[in-house]
């Protein structure tokens, strides 16, 4: 179960849309909030301006997600919502992983992309670096979603899993079934699989597609099978096609309020999308936010 999430900042109104997110996984989840900051070196005498910025940023994130909590939370919880502000001098990446170390972190959170306010990190590679390297799952939200987020809708989109056969690929399944149990229950989980279009078309090419495509959905049926007797809703889809084409293109037409997946399998789907290419995922998935988790978890 998560518990403790940093959420990063740089000050641009690109940057804040992780805001949404932060207010509505603290109320829903009871999770306590870091939120960060990073300076340059070269920026240090901008410290008590940022400092005071980022102390601006916690309580309005408390007050926000006490009113979400009010409003749809039937638990009765009484503890009240935690969150912190910290600005910290250094350079993002580095500074990031260290606070994720320091501070007890199980969960990060950042946008995909900043580009005005205090500093214009180039956060698409502050995000890749930072999913190559951390220890915790990371939740990339993409900056495009800004106008479309609204926190009481969140629960009621599913969340997708794509998994390419490999036990690696499966370590995303437990991450995404605690995020549906610490919300009460609330999404449905889509375990998905892209069989790979083949560029031959013979009777014995199709023939061995539809093996393979009845083979991946007994595989993520015999996955499901537990999952749905713990009584969380699943369902299990096979695709054929392009992955990465294919399964953007899967999240455009059914909603989702997130795509969750191993950042390190050494085959088949994990391989395709991480590894050299997961810079690129992170700029092509607009539509929905993103789990990264390392596949060695």
């Amino acid at each position: 179960m998560y518990k403790k999430m940093v959420v990063l900042l740089d000050g641009s109104e690109l940057a804040e849309v992780v805001f949404d997110y932060a207010q509505e996984l603290s109320a829903r989840m009871d999770l306590e909030i870091e939120l960060l900051h990073v300076c340059t070196p070269q920026e240090s005498a901008q410290l008590p301006m940022r400092r005071a910025y980022m102390e601006r940023m916690a309580e309005e994130l408390c007050v926000e997600a006490e009113k979400i909590r009010a409003k749809y939370d039937k638990r009765g919880l009484a503890q009240c919502i935690q969150a912190r502000g910290n600005v910290v001098v250094g350079y993002p990446a580095e500074e990031i992983l260290k606070f994720i170390e320091q501070n007890e972190i199980d969960l990060v959170m950042m946008s995909t992309h900043g580009s005005t306010g205090f500093k214009a990190w180039d956060l698409g590679a502050v995000a890749n670096k930072v999913v190559h390297a951390s220890r915790v799952p990371v939740w990339l939200v993409p900056a495009e979603l800004r106008q479309e987020i609204l926190a009481d809708a969140i629960p009621d989109k599913p969340l997708v899993v794509p998994l390419s056969g490999s036990k690696r690929s499966g370590v995303a399944i437990a991450h995404a079934v605690n995020i549906i149990k610490q919300r009460s229950g609330q999404g449905e989980l889509v375990l998905l699989h892209v069989v790979e279009t083949q560029s031959t078309f013979t009777r014995a090419a199709l023939d061995a597609a539809a093996e393979q495509r009845a083979k991946m959905k007994e595989y993520l049926e015999d996955l499901a099978k537990p999952i749905r007797e713990s009584g969380i809703s699943v369902r299990t889809e096979v695709l054929s096609g392009e992955p990465v084409e294919t399964i953007i293109n899967y999240l455009k037409s059914h909603p989702t309020q997130l795509l969750a997946m191993a950042t390190r399998g050494k085959s088949g789907l994990s391989r395709m999308i991480f590894g050299s290419v997961t810079e690129s995922m992170i700029h092509l998935v607009k539509v929905t936010p993103l789990l990264l988790i390392s596949g060695e978890d």
